[in-house]
């Protein structure tokens, strides 16, 4: 190998890792700035943040709820009230307050319940039935028009053409009407509506992204621009001339039998609906425009704003979340009365068993009493129950005289009267004194009693020396 080839050689492996080097330099070493979608904390506690700061920005006064169970419709300022993600939770009663508010002159925008698999029977269809859906056009029309789009028009008349016979009078009273549903199955809040949500198939098929290999197909092409139709629906709204644009989503509003005509909604009825109740609406919605998710999609956003303009008031109350009442809450709301009395009779008692104040006494030692104090305390029960006082005057006499009879027995061969003037000379006591307390009853005055007993004390020490 000469020197020129060698040269080349070595000048196209340098150029080589040259380039390896700048490839690894640049995506190792250089720092470059990607876009990371991410959800703030705020946004993941409130999923209606976004549509706050909007009616906010707009002029409107916003106040939120966390449920409709924390919420005191009769205290909720006039305007518009948004139930966010809580359809078919309400209860009788909470039902009946929302719609009394509505009556007055406000706006409730809600979603309405799932359809149950008993009421799939009920509804009324306005366009192609479930059973028709993405019909695939034979082979040879899509051949001869590729191009060619489906009508909503053709559409209804194969769903005319390919209708079963109409159910007969038997077989209509034995469906169940909205009012006979089950306790679970029910809405109270839309069910004198009529209306239910339940998933477009129609939409959802035809969103389905086809296979590579096949979105050349006439059929694929067909099905992606019905699938472009699909995913918008337009509303018009009153006294505008121009349509908004609406994510028409998966899932759509359907009508039951007997259901209330709304007063506009969008072109096919479900997406939007509004209907009159009383004095105020309610705006019917099939799926969450107003989250933090949906509305920067389309017209969303300029859809808020426009139902909040229905009525005078521009409050606006936002309820987030289900009807979910934490279990202290609901006892402070049903009980509060019962709770108060219950606290203010603790506080009583509470009172009553601190009464004394002040530092504990030392307990006291564990030492025997003296015969003393049992002898006090014997006496002092004695002189207060019945004929006590007797009976510590009986021992004391029967005591004394035992030792006089045994010192000087020769006195008591004397009749009595001259004994008691014998002791009484003897002892330098009065007479008088001595028969009291050697003959007569224990005396009732604590002085005459006193007196006998030391009388009788006397003539024992006399006695004793």
């Amino acid at each position: 190998m000469n020197d020129s080839t060698k040269g080349i050689l070595i000048a196209f492996a340098l150029l080589i890792l040259g380039a390896l080097g700048y490839w690894w330099w640049h995506n190792q070493m250089e720092l470059r700035w990607t876009s990371v979608q991410r959800e703030s904390s705020l946004a993941s506690a409130d999923p209606m943040l976004a549509a706050t700061r909007l009616l906010r920005q707009n002029g409107r006064s916003v106040d939120g709820a966390g449920s409709l169970g924390e919420l005191v419709v009769p205290q909720t300022g006039a305007g518009t009230m948004i139930v966010s993600g809580a359809s078919g939770t309400a209860t009788p009663d909470q039902a009946r307050e929302l719609l009394e508010w509505v009556r007055r002159g406000n706006t409730l925008i809600a979603e309405p319940r799932w359809i149950s698999p008993a009421e799939k029977a009920q509804v009324v269809e306005t366009g192609a039935s479930d059973d028709e859906e993405v019909e695939e056009e034979p082979e040879e029309e899509a051949e001869e028009a590729p191009e060619e789009e489906a009508s909503p028009a053709a559409a209804g008349e194969d769903a005319s053409t390919t209708d079963e016979a109409p159910a007969t009078a038997d077989d209509t009273a034995e469906e169940k009407s909205p009012i006979d549903q089950d306790d679970d199955e029910k809405d109270p809040l839309t069910d004198h509506l009529g209306v239910r949500a339940r998933p477009d198939a129609l939409a959802c098929k035809c969103r389905t992204e086809p296979d590579e290999k096949d979105k050349k197909k006439p059929e694929a092409i067909a099905a992606a621009r019905r699938a472009r139709e699909q995913a918008l629906s337009h509303l018009t709204l009153p006294g505008r001339s121009y349509a908004l644009e609406l994510d028409a989503g998966t899932t759509e509003m359907v009508s039951l039998q007997g259901a209330v005509a709304p007063l506009w909604s969008d072109d096919d009825g479900g997406a939007v609906r509004v209907y009159a109740e009383g004095k105020g609406r309610i705006v019917l919605v099939a799926d969450g425009y107003f989250t933090n998710r949906n509305l920067p999609q389309r017209d969303h956003a300029q859809l808020l704003l426009a139902l909040t303009e229905l009525t005078p008031g521009k409050h606006v109350t936002i309820v987030k979340r289900l009807n979910v009442l934490p279990w202290y809450k609901a006892l402070w709301r049903h009980y509060k009365l019962v709770l108060i009395s219950l606290a203010v009779c603790l506080a009583l008692l509470l009172w009553s068993a601190l009464r004394r104040f002040g530092p504990l006494l030392p307990a006291p030692k564990a030492e025997r009493r003296s015969l003393l104090e049992h002898i006090d305390a014997s006496g002092a029960w004695l002189w207060k129950a019945d004929g006590g006082r007797q009976v510590l005057l009986d021992a004391a006499r029967d005591d004394t005289l035992a030792l006089i009879r045994r010192r000087v027995p020769a006195l008591f061969r004397m009749p009595e009267g001259e004994l008691w003037a014998t002791l009484a000379r003897t002892c330098a006591l009065p007479e008088a004194d001595v028969s009291e307390a050697l003959q007569q009853d224990a005396a009732s005055h604590v002085t005459r009693f006193t007196r006998q007993i030391r009388t009788l004390q006397t003539l024992r020490n006399h006695y004793e020396r």
